[in-house]
């Protein structure tokens, strides 16, 4: 043990002397990052790639000359126009700089993408939108919390479900909330313990800012899910809103990958972690969701 100690540490000092590694350049290709949802105009994130030794912050930077088409089983249906956007998302999906004007994407639908920037191969994908699965009900509770420097109470809710039977089913659920009809939602961290959780997505913290699972465990059946969310006497009313998407196969593989590419981050003697993608000619991901929301207003 001790000599493999020893050689594992000798191995990483080799590599980090290495300041010249001959890593081959292949070239700029396109990368597209989307998860089109029924309850949003299309819209996606289109980049170009970077060398591994470029400033890795130069992969949000803005794309402005790209031509996007969209394909709706197989018909051309609309050419997304440019529009610059902050990113102000998950680590996963985000807003796009490239929308649709008037096309929301429909469930059991085939959509494809093509996209061509000058100068760098034309990349093409394509994904089929779920069928939805509708948030039944959601049943609140607050729990007082004794007084001190942390929140006042927390809200428990129930999302109820029904997993469609005889077909295998993939979801992602969210909370955002709202002080003023006037004001856009922010995603709004939880916590969960339920047993159905297989990938979460976060931003480095206790609290989640979504849930992924499958319906390994509850296929066919009625499901509870719950959440719970820390509250502080503020004297003002939230609307929270609760999104259910229904998404894909591709969709769940890409988060998983992600995951265990972040999870392997920074560690020389991990396995190369090999992120999911079904964009031909370029990087990135394509898929879609079918989204099923409620919300109800909370006084906080």
């Amino acid at each position: 043990m001790k000599n493999f100690v020893l050689l594992a540490l000798s191995l990483i000092m080799f590599i980090a002397c290495q300041d010249d590694l001959n890593i081959p350049d292949t070239g700029r290709k396109i990368v597209i990052n989307g998860l089109i949802t029924t309850d949003s105009l299309l819209n996606v994130f289109i980049n170009r790639s970077v060398f591994i030794t470029t400033n890795s912050n130069i992969y949000m930077s803005d794309l402005d000359n790209a031509e996007v088409c969209f394909y709706q089983n197989n018909a051309f249906i609309d050419s997304l126009h440019h529009f610059y956007k902050v990113f102000d998302g998950w680590h996963v999906f985000h807003p796009g700089n490239y929308w649709s004007k008037s096309v929301f994407p429909l469930p059991g639908e085939e959509y494809k993408i093509v996209v061509k920037v000058p100068g760098l191969p034309d990349a093409t994908a394509t994904t089929t939108i779920p069928n939805l699965v509708k948030i039944e009900r959601i049943d609140t509770s607050r729990i007082i919390l004794a007084s001190g420097n942390g929140p006042d109470f927390r809200m428990r809710y129930n999302i109820e479900f029904t997993d469609p039977a005889n077909e295998t089913n993939y979801y992602l659920f969210n909370l955002s909330n709202t002080f003023s009809k006037m004001l856009s939602c922010n995603p709004f961290p939880f916590v969960s313990q339920d047993p159905i959780i297989e990938e979460i997505l976060s931003r480095g913290t206790n609290y989640v800012e979504a849930l992924v699972f499958s319906d390994k465990i509850i296929n066919g059946q009625k499901h509870s899910l719950t959440v719970t969310t820390d509250g502080y006497n503020s004297g003002r009313n939230i609307t929270t809103y609760f999104r259910l998407f229904s998404i894909t196969e591709e969709c769940f593989k890409y988060i998983q990958t992600l995951n265990l590419y972040f999870e392997k981050q920074g560690n020389p003697l991990s396995e190369p972690v090999t992120v999911y993608s079904n964009v031909t000619g370029g990087y990135g991901i394509f898929t879609g969701a079918a989204v099923s929301s409620d919300s109800i207003v909370v006084p906080y």
